[in-house]
């Protein structure tokens, strides 16, 4: 979403408010383990500070995801709180700050990093969630399974199972 800061980037201590509510398509390019639902909500202000200027608001999101134990769908909600800055692309010499040029801010970079960053590491059903069996992959949530529960050892690995005895 490119969003026009002809009104504040000349006076310091101007801001605008931005309400976003749609779709970020280049986000499916980042996570295919992880089905984003076309429903974000940003509702922010940006602020010039002095030439810099600084994006603040809150964002909502939805996502399916996996269970990384049994494999069921879990639908997520998320709400974060995003913070960052803008610095004209002339006054900038780091390469990871982002950029605006002219009158024209895009943020949805911004956004898309702060998704990406607020993403659980693993997701899980509950946290009593007993996953499937090693052996057979029954899902061990709905029915318990006959399957010899000794540990599975990798032949190639055998070698090293009495290493520390």
């Amino acid at each position: 979403m490119r969003v026009n800061v002809s009104d504040i980037v000349k006076t310091e201590g101007a801001g605008l408010d931005v309400d976003f509510l749609g779709d970020l398509p280049e986000l499916r390019e980042y996570d295919t383990s992880v089905e984003f639902k076309p429903s974000f909500k940003f509702a922010g202000r940006i602020v010039n500070l002095g030439g810099l200027l600084k994006l603040s608001g809150d964002l909502h999101f939805e996502f399916n995801a996996n269970c990384l134990r049994c494999l069921k769908q879990v639908d997520t909600v998320s709400d974060i709180q995003v913070e960052e800055n803008f610095v004209e692309v002339s006054k900038s010499d780091d390469v990871d700050a982002y950029t605006f040029e002219g009158n024209v801010v895009d943020i949805d970079k911004p956004l898309i990093d702060n998704i990406i960053l607020a993403l659980p590491m693993k997701t899980i059903c509950s946290d009593d969630c007993k996953g499937l069996c090693r052996v057979c992959g029954t899902d061990l949530n709905l029915k318990n399974c006959n399957c010899d529960e000794r540990e599975i050892v990798d032949p190639r690995m055998e070698i090293l199972k009495d290493y520390f005895k």
